[in-house]
């Protein structure tokens, strides 16, 4: 797999090219665009520690796109443990989504990334604390289900996305959305309090994703808590 940068007018290019076949759905899957030479992404040349940034992405894609496609372990707990290291005692609001909100409740989904939630007027603070492990800037989407998204890499691959829109909850509410940040729960996991969605959303999703093997595991899990 060859990484490499370019720049054209106020834009930064990441590249993937010279890639196996395998890794192709993984790139589709994380919105990079086929220009017939590889797989790209642009970002503004103008955010901040973008230089820093690509050198972290240059060092850990090859390892971020393996845990992706399963070809390589997740250690998603201890890419958790140190966000929250990190992040503790800093007047930010967060919250975890995603299969890992279910892990830490002692169910075992077997998650290739960390999805966190945050506010968007965070992003610039978020940005300071992990400016030496972004991989992609936390931006401002233009209209896209969240307000900002953006890419830490701190052991495993780590989402940042801020202000869920109306449209997520639609026809019903999913584990990501305003909903879900308006009835979160507090979990104390490895010393630290996280707040997570409701169970039964995340039930939800997986329903409609047609993941029968993790709503078989919930179901369980809500079974034995009754």
């Amino acid at each position: 797999m060859k990484i490499t940068f370019e720049e054209i007018n106020d834009d930064v290019i990441y590249r993937v090219s010279d890639f196996d076949p395998k890794y192709e759905k993984i790139f589709q899957m994380c919105f990079y665009q086929n220009d017939g030479k590889g797989y790209i992404k642009k970002y503004p040349k103008k955010s901040k520690y973008i230089e820093k940034m690509k050198r972290r992405y240059y060092e850990n894609a090859q390892l971020m796109f393996d845990q992706l496609g399963y070809f390589s372990d997740v250690p998603w707990e201890r890419a958790l443990k140190s966000f929250c290291q990190i992040i503790n005692g800093k007047d930010i609001n967060w919250w975890v989504t995603g299969s890992c909100a279910t892990c830490i409740r002692g169910i075992e989904l077997n998650p290739h990334d960390l999805d966190i939630m945050i506010d968007s007027k965070n992003v610039d603070e978020l940005t300071e604390l992990f400016s030496d492990y972004l991989i992609e800037p936390i931006i401002n989407t233009d209209g896209w289900v969240t307000k900002d998204f953006g890419v830490i890499f701190l052991h495993a691959r780590i989402d940042i996305a801020s202000d869920p829109a109306a449209i997520l909850d639609e026809p019903e509410p999913i584990d990501c959305g305003p909903y879900a940040k308006s009835n979160l729960e507090v979990l104390d996991w490895e010393g630290f309090k996280i707040k997570v969605p409701p169970l039964e959303l995340q039930l939800t999703v997986n329903r409609k994703r047609g993941r029968l093997d993790r709503v078989e595991k919930i179901e369980e899990y809500l079974r034995a808590g009754q």
